[in-house]
């Protein structure tokens, strides 16, 4: 079965081969793959996994913040850090760059 995500051999557009600058918090999730994958603690296959299990309706969101979502899953099925901790804390970070705003 095809799931939302498998696009081979699917008609599409061009591709934008343009640059954009990457956000901080993009590098930041990067580097938090990175160094769970250097200390042996998450697999570039479990990040693929949860990535691939997202909602179809997350699926479309742009690549970092797919990786966002499927990291913020895994870290919760691997017990370092709930699901509930880490929506409070993004809700934290939200309203202190409203404030600022």
């Amino acid at each position: 079965m095809k799931r939302h995500h498998d696009l081979g051999g699917d008609p599409a557009g061009p591709i934008d081969p343009t640059t954009h600058p990457v956000e901080p918090w993009a590098k930041l999730i990067t580097a938090t793959v990175g160094a769970l994958r250097s200390r042996g603690l998450m697999t570039v296959d479990e990040l693929r996994r949860t990535i691939e299990d997202l909602p179809e309706e997350l699926y479309d969101r742009p690549y970092f913040e797919r990786w966002a979502e499927a990291l913020a899953v895994l870290l919760d099925e691997k017990g370092f850090a709930p699901s509930a901790e880490v929506a409070e804390r993004m809700e934290q970070l939200i309203g202190e760059r409203e404030a600022k705003s």
